[in-house]
């Protein structure tokens, strides 16, 4: 059974309409036991009014088999705060979220679900939906067809230009990705089952798994960084960084028999360039005093004692709506193709 990448360089604008400038490139792919979806977004042309949230939802479609593939939130400043407040999403589901404003120009959107053989045949659409304020029911839907995947051919007019790609050996590629695996206060072990660490595990697990179900790929090297938030003292943040990227390596070295010399591991102990951008795209009350004393040099504590002491109201809501999403585990999975797969 041959696996079909499928390039697409030129969208039709007659076809796609608005989507037109949204969507750049759409590669499906089948690794395995695996199949990998990539989007390239152009974010800065999604529009979300003020009270407004845009969700863009990928989906493999085939008969009355359908396969929602991860979400994508674009929320206006006040929905931001009000599904966050509400410790929700607009979809429903696990989401990667952003803020209007404080989101990339490019998203480079990658997603890999468990392979199904219905999903020969399947085609890829892209949905839009725009959610009024503070979920209500207005709302508006549409649905764009993107691609059709089979097991070994591409069969659709909706594109000027498309390639079939075997990938040669020799050559390296890497996964990127991002996991908000959170902690209890000051520790460092892995709680599975603490809030949403099911969810980020599994993600991280099915990036580890889409190279290692490909016999004809070999990892080269597994880089994981961790990120502690600009709260509590500084010394003990440079511990809990350093101990919960290693917590991260040693379970991925325990659940898959990975060597020691493969993952390496970095740890930055307070993301003040996150909070720096959380603060700068916000509309706290006292912004600028805010960024004046990041922007400062005096010592990370001295920092984050000025804000707290001074400012309690805004530092109140930076503990709920920011600090909680700066302590992050980035990794990138490098890999070898050692054969032909075709």
């Amino acid at each position: 059974m041959k696996r079909i990448i499928l390039s697409i360089a030129l969208l039709s604008a007659s076809v796609m309409g608005a989507w037109a400038q949204e969507v750049e490139v759409v590669e499906l792919k089948r690794q395995g036991e695996w199949m990998s979806v990539k989007l390239n977004l152009n974010m800065k042309s999604v529009e979300a009014g003020r009270n407004e949230t845009a969700v863009i939802t990928p989906e493999l479609r085939h008969g009355q088999h359908t396969q929602v593939l991860t979400p994508v939130g674009i929320y206006s400043y006040n929905q931001w705060y009000y599904y966050t407040r509400k410790g929700e999403t607009a979809s429903g589901q696990e989401e990667m979220k952003f803020r209007k404003g404080r989101m990339p120009e490019t998203l480079q959107y990658e997603t890999v679900v468990p392979y199904r053989m219905w999903m020969d045949g399947a085609q890829l659409y892209l949905n839009r939906e725009v959610k009024g304020c503070c979920g209500s029911e207005e709302e508006s839907l549409s649905s764009t067809y993107l691609a059709h995947f089979t097991d070994d051919t591409v069969t659709d007019t909706v594109y000027v230009d498309r390639t079939v790609v075997v990938e040669k050996v020799g050559r390296t590629r890497s996964i990127n990705g991002r996991a908000f695996v959170d902690f209890p206060l000051s520790s460092t072990e892995i709680d599975p089952n603490y809030h949403s660490n099911a969810t980020e595990l599994g993600y991280l697990r099915a990036s580890v798994d889409s190279v290692r179900s490909n016999i004809a790929w070999s990892i080269r090297k597994i880089w994981i960084k961790g990120y502690a938030s600009p709260e509590g003292p500084y010394e003990n943040n440079v511990r809990l960084a350093r101990e919960r990227t290693q917590a991260i390596k040693d379970y991925l070295m325990g659940l898959y028999n990975i060597e020691d010399a493969l993952i390496e591991v970095e740890s930055e102990p307070e993301n003040w360039e996150g909070l720096r951008s959380f603060v700068e795209a916000s509309s706290l009350p006292h912004r600028a005093e805010i960024l004046e004393i990041i922007d400062g040099d005096r010592s990370a504590d001295d920092k984050e004692w000025m804000i707290k002491s001074r400012y309690p109201g805004d530092y109140k809501t930076l503990l709920e709506q920011c600090l909680p999403f700066l302590r992050r585990t980035d990794y990138r999975i490098d890999y070898d193709i050692t054969e032909n797969n075709n």
